[in-house]
């Protein structure tokens, strides 16, 4: 469904114009799905030049929302395609932008990402992301999955999250999506969103990341399914050894004696703990799982 007003089109960065069109539409934020709009002009622009756009480049955007950085990003951009799972968030963002914006009604845990791209592997694209705070990690996991096709990212996520993405190897923060992260980009903190820049207004405050993928890919496409289960594993039981939890998770196939072997042949200390470990470590062990069991672990 398509509406487009006649006249200027609303401003989707101001309070009194979101209130008034969301009035029209018969729309409601809902708190459940971590709708939360950005009215912040400043913050705006801070992502759009974080995304470093130079009019040439392929975005894709998720969680457009109403469409405060989908105005600014079609013209910058050569092609937006911006992912909105809400229907009638699709039909705002058609008022406010247009059809400058090629929109997927999808949930993004849910859409095939290569699908959504389209077919020219060759085109090279940025992502620029507003994520719902419920579903960050898992978006954040999705996003990766596409790695390949990516150049770069700019991720606006609830401050606590940003601060376990960037943490380094020892630090207390340091988890999952912070191995995962920093294995397929360089991670760094380019400006902060505080509540009030947000309505209606969150609980939390939030962080701008800007990712840029490194190529070489550090994690080869075919080793990745076993990175992935190797990190998994590794902070799937917090305050576990590396012995204690490679052998914990039925996918890995491994005994404690065996895990404590793994280990020691990667030359890690089996009773380190999965935060004291880099990227580099963590390849070096799912290279010995995938060479172990002749592929990447069931």
């Amino acid at each position: 469904m398509s509406v487009v007003a006649s006249g200027s089109p609303p401003n989707p960065v101001s309070r009194g114009a979101l209130r008034a069109l969301f009035s029209r539409y018969g729309f409601r934020p809902r708190r459940s799905l971590g709708q939360t709009f950005l009215v912040d002009a400043n913050v705006v622009a801070k992502i759009i030049a974080a995304a470093e756009l130079t009019g040439g480049e392929s975005v894709l955007e998720i969680g457009p929302g109403a469409g405060a950085v989908t105005k600014a990003l079609v013209e910058r951009a050569r092609r937006v395609v911006a992912i909105e799972v809400d229907p009638k968030l699709t039909a705002i963002l058609m008022e406010t932008v247009g059809a400058a914006v090629e929109v997927v009604q999808a949930d993004v845990l849910a859409v095939d990402l290569n699908q959504a791209l389209g077919g020219g592997r060759e085109e090279r694209w940025r992502v620029v992301a507003n994520l719902p705070y419920a579903i960050t990690g898992p978006a954040i996991i999705r996003l990766l999955s596409i790695q390949d096709r990516l150049d770069g990212a700019v991720i606006m996520v609830q401050r606590e999250v940003a601060e376990r993405i960037t943490a380094l190897p020892g630090g207390r923060d340091r988890g999952l999506l912070s191995v995962l992260v920093q294995a397929a980009a360089e991670v760094k903190v380019v400006g902060r969103a505080p509540r009030t820049c947000f309505w209606p207004q969150p609980r939390v405050d939030s962080t701008m990341l800007a990712l840029q993928m490194r190529r070489p890919p550090p994690v080869p496409a075919a080793l990745r399914p076993a990175f992935f289960a190797v990190v998994r594993a590794g902070f799937g039981v917090r305050r576990k050894t590396m012995a204690n939890a490679l052998s914990h998770r039925d996918q890995l196939g491994l005994s404690r004696e065996e895990a404590k072997r793994l280990l020691v042949s990667c030359e890690i200390e089996p009773g380190r703990r999965a935060e004291t470990l880099s990227e580099t470590e963590f390849l070096r062990l799912a290279e010995a799982i995938a060479a172990r069991q002749g592929g990447a672990p069931r």
